[in-house]
């Protein structure tokens, strides 16, 4: 009964490991828009293609500002919008929950969306300075998230994948004084308007 059980531990952590991947991007690595990138491919369960359509993206540049990462695309010279421009897509085979280190320009609205439709917490995220970093969202399976920031070319290091959930990455709450702070974590004044957390709070200021 112990060797079933040892077995049966095995496999489920094996499970656990073949639903796990990350893509990193390297110096100098070149993306065809519409195409998936072969490297992207040994992430298993979830597939990433660079825009659709439209000028190739630019060689990634070195940079270790986000653990974990050596490089980062700044985009295909286009802005991104809801249609077209710089944006990636990430399509998973399996529920689970996603991390995308990405480069956000300041005061630009950033957009995780659901097939078409935004994600409640990233409906145009805006962020004092620029930010280099990680944005964690939960996905279902066989649904196509696209990330981008719309009049802008946000830049994109890779992503990880995993199985369960996860809750919103980087996201402060503190109560004292009732201070605010974006989805980024960062503390905002009172006259930033969008997504804060607040009192331990999400609440949207207008």
């Amino acid at each position: 009964m112990k060797k079933i059980f040892t077995l049966i531990a095995v496999a489920a952590m094996a499970l656990t490991v073949n639903a796990q991947g990350k893509y990193a991007m390297e110096e100098g690595e070149t993306i065809a828009a519409g195409t998936q990138q072969a490297k992207a491919k040994r992430v298993e369960n979830c597939k990433l293609v660079f825009g659709e359509g439209g000028d190739d993206f630019k060689a990634a540049q070195a940079d270790t500002q986000v653990e974990g990462y050596a490089a980062y695309t700044p985009g295909n010279g286009t802005n991104g919008n809801k249609e077209n421009g710089t944006f990636y897509l990430l399509t998973p085979s399996i529920d689970g929950n996603i991390t995308v280190a990405v480069v956000l320009n300041a005061d630009k609205a950033f957009y995780i969306e659901e097939d078409g439709t935004a994600l409640e917490d990233f409906n145009g995220i805006k962020v004092d300075e620029k930010y280099y970093g990680t944005y964690t969202f939960n996905v279902k399976a066989n649904k196509t998230y696209k990330v981008y920031c719309a009049g802008s070319k946000l830049g994109f290091y890779g992503f990880e994948f995993k199985t369960g959930t996860a809750g919103i990455q980087g996201v402060k709450a503190e109560k004292a004084n009732a201070a605010a702070f974006n989805l980024a974590g960062q503390q905002v004044s009172e006259n930033y308007k969008g997504v804060v957390i607040k009192d331990g709070k999400k609440v949207v200021i207008k």
